[in-house]
């Protein structure tokens, strides 16, 4: 059905006659005729009841019509506005921060979704740990972070993202291998590799050992480093046993064994950290709706 063969009809209600519906829609009087004609056509019933010198009027089947008839122009004008809103944040430049895991696995996947949709939209990403993220954000360096743990700052907002579980990761040659889970008191005297301070998963980590009054028995720390990465590596070159995100222990898999610890809860959350002021700029708005949509924890 044609839109604008309703558009006519509403303007010959409004206008009351075929011949001023046509100077108001600037079409000619036969084109009118033959709209309405057409319409009466496709639907199989008389929509208009014409009589010389009188106002047109509508049949009861010409009524149902019209107010149906009003009803879809009036979605139809909201769905335009709606793309319109949707083209108008398709230009722009969209600042990310993420920490480690986030940034390296789970944000590529839905930056490409999101470049799909918006492929005008220029993104830029930098990667550090939790504490540099939320500092990005609280500085307006980035218009949206995404970090590893729950960090609390003035006016920072954080909106869990979806979940993560970390585990700790040992040589295939280790007595730990063969085993799914080990007690917080076997840590005892292992070297130990972790992430920095500032990171999200060495933050996790001590959080589900204090949450059993349990902490890292910091003498047996042998390494210090900056990325996932970097703790696998080193484990893997029998530095030392390290936690990282299951997410990064995957990538070893065959490598690397997987352990948890008894009665510790490792699960966490990934979160996105923005300031609310940030959603005013349209980009950033989407972007977080559009995140939102594709995690339905």
């Amino acid at each position: 059905m044609n839109l604008e063969h309703l558009r006519t009809l509403v303007s010959i209600v409004e206008q009351g006659s075929l011949s001023a519906a046509a100077s108001a829609r600037h079409i000619s009087q036969p084109a009118v005729s033959k709209q309405v004609q057409r319409l009466e056509a496709e639907l199989g019933v008389t929509l208009l009841l014409r009589a010389p010198r009188r106002r047109v009027e509508l049949t009861p089947a010409g009524g149902r019509l019209l107010s149906h008839t009003r009803q879809t122009l009036a979605r139809y004008e909201a769905l335009e506005r709606d793309l319109a809103g949707l083209q108008a944040v398709v230009h722009g430049r969209l600042s990310l921060a993420a920490s480690t895991i986030p940034g390296e696995y789970v944000l590529p996947a839905l930056l490409a979704a999101f470049r799909a949709e918006y492929p005008q939209v220029e993104v830029q990403m930098t990667i550090g740990d939790t504490a540099d993220v939320v500092a990005r954000v609280l500085a307006g360096e980035a218009d949206l972070g995404v970090v590893g743990s729950a960090v609390q700052r003035s006016g920072l907002r954080l909106e869990r993202l979806l979940g993560d579980e970390l585990v700790l990761v040992v040589p295939l040659d280790h007595p730990f291998a063969s085993r799914k889970q080990i007690s917080v008191a076997e840590l005892e005297g292992q070297p130990l590799v972790l992430r920095e301070e500032g990171s999200g998963t060495r933050h996790s980590v001590e959080a589900a050992l204090a949450s059993v009054g349990a902490r890292v028995p910091q003498r047996d720390v042998v390494m210090v480093l900056g990325s996932s990465q970097a703790v696998l590596q080193a484990v893997a070159q029998g530095l030392g046993l390290g936690f990282v995100s299951a997410r990064a222990a995957a990538q070893a898999a065959g490598r690397l064994a997987c352990v948890g610890l008894e009665g510790v809860d490792l699960r966490r959350g990934l979160y996105l950290a923005y300031l609310p002021q940030r959603l005013t700029r349209r980009l950033v708005s989407r972007f977080l709706d559009f995140a939102r949509s594709q995690f339905t924890e």
